[in-house]
């Protein structure tokens, strides 16, 4: 069948009628739009309309599917059979639509619900940040389209965009939605191109042990990196020899990096430096809770034995190894790290790298001397020199 070639017949009837493609469209109960696109032929009409159509235009069907007009009138038995083949189109479609109508309410309002839902969670959340805005953007335009597709098989679209007022109404309400939801989504982009330049850019990189200086790095890094280097040592006058290296990347999120300072000592003054370390306490306080945490000493986890302070708090880790044979302390400290960027400091990390991937388990609920649960204060005691 050649399509065009139909188009080109229904749009010479037309014009034969002297009506325009509006008129006609309302006398067969479609759109404009789709006489438009039967006479271009780039659609056909429905088989249910087909006897409309002949009988509107005084044509054979037989001369629509073909067109060219080869009689007056329509043959009476040909007439017959294709009311029947429409009336059992008709019905069949009707089947299907009625299953379709059903389907529609339903996930109506199923999607009503779950968006609904979504925006309560989000609401009650405690912690708000651009990405969770993306689930109830998706469920109300899903929730949108499903609707509109429910008005479509239920016949009331068609109704509705009879309805002057009600058209101009859905095209401002729609405006609105697409400029908010724009607004978000530029939002959105901007947060994440922020994100992806704070990944992408360098870290800055500090090496020399004329660059140790706890003061400044408490002033600078105890908030970013949920430590105020307990264990570090005050200064490095009573150490022979000292290496300290660190670096950081500063995002508008937080602070990551890591510090490694390697110091060695006398015999005298690598006992004293170990005391130090084993009687390394933090004292918790608020109004009157009164909390002391203690350094806890490890012999498994790394290379050497370790006083820790800090071990997954935060994805921050604070700990000194304690190298007897050579009397030499490492003091290291990590925020989010990242075993494969380390491996250069691969024998002062953990023996298994595996044991830094907490996955999406939380991390307050990991050893810290600095942070103590206490239902007292209905969440955590955390320490500030304030």
């Amino acid at each position: 069948m050649d399509q065009t070639k139909v188009g080109q017949f229904l749009k010479q009837l037309r014009k034969e009628k002297g009506i325009t493609q509006e008129e006609f469209a309302e006398k067969i109960g479609v759109s404009g739009r789709t006489v438009s696109r039967w006479e271009t032929g780039s659609n056909m009409p429905d088989i249910s309309l087909l006897v409309d159509i002949a009988d509107f235009y005084d044509v054979d069907v037989r001369e629509i599917i073909e067109g060219v007009k080869k009689s007056e009138m329509m043959n009476e038995e040909i007439r017959d059979t294709a009311a029947k083949m429409a009336d059992y189109a008709g019905a069949e479609k009707g089947r299907l639509l009625k299953f379709a109508q059903i389907f529609g309410v339903l996930g109506s309002i199923a999607l009503a619900v779950a968006t609904v839902l979504l925006c309560v969670n989000l609401s009650a959340a405690t912690e708000i940040s651009a990405i969770s805005f993306i689930p109830v953007l998706l469920s109300f335009v899903a929730l949108v389209s499903m609707m509109v597709m429910t008005l479509y098989v239920t016949g009331v679209l068609r109704k509705l965009a009879n309805n002057r007022t009600f058209t101009i109404t859905v095209i401002v309400v729609i405006a609105v939605v697409f400029l908010i939801v724009l607004r978000y989504l530029l939002g959105l982009i901007f947060v994440m191109s922020m994100l992806f330049l704070d990944y992408s850019k360098p870290m800055t990189r500090v090496d020399g042990a004329e660059y140790y200086d706890k003061k400044k790095l408490v002033e600078e890094f105890s908030g970013d990196m949920t430590s105020s280097f307990f264990l570090f040592p005050d200064d490095l006058g009573n150490s022979e020899e000292a290496d300290f290296v660190y670096e950081y990347k500063t995002t508008l999120l937080d602070t990551d990096g890591w510090f490694f300072l390697t110091a060695e000592y006398s015999d005298e003054a690598f006992e004293a430096e170990i005391e130090r370390l084993s009687e390394v306490t933090c004292t918790l306080d608020h109004n009157d809770i009164h909390s002391v945490k203690s350094v806890i000493y490890d012999e498994d986890m790394y290379n050497y034995p370790a006083y820790i302070a800090i071990d997954g708090y935060c994805h921050t880790y604070e700990y000194a190894l304690i190298d007897e044979e050579n009397n030499r302390v490492i003091y290291v400290l990590l925020s989010y790290p990242d075993p494969d960027v380390l491996s250069e400091y691969s024998d002062y990390l953990k023996e298994d790298s595996k044991d830094y991937d907490l996955g999406n388990s939380t991390t307050l609920e990991r050893f810290c001397i600095y942070s103590v649960k206490d239902p007292n204060v209905d969440g955590y005691l955390v320490y500030s020199e304030d």
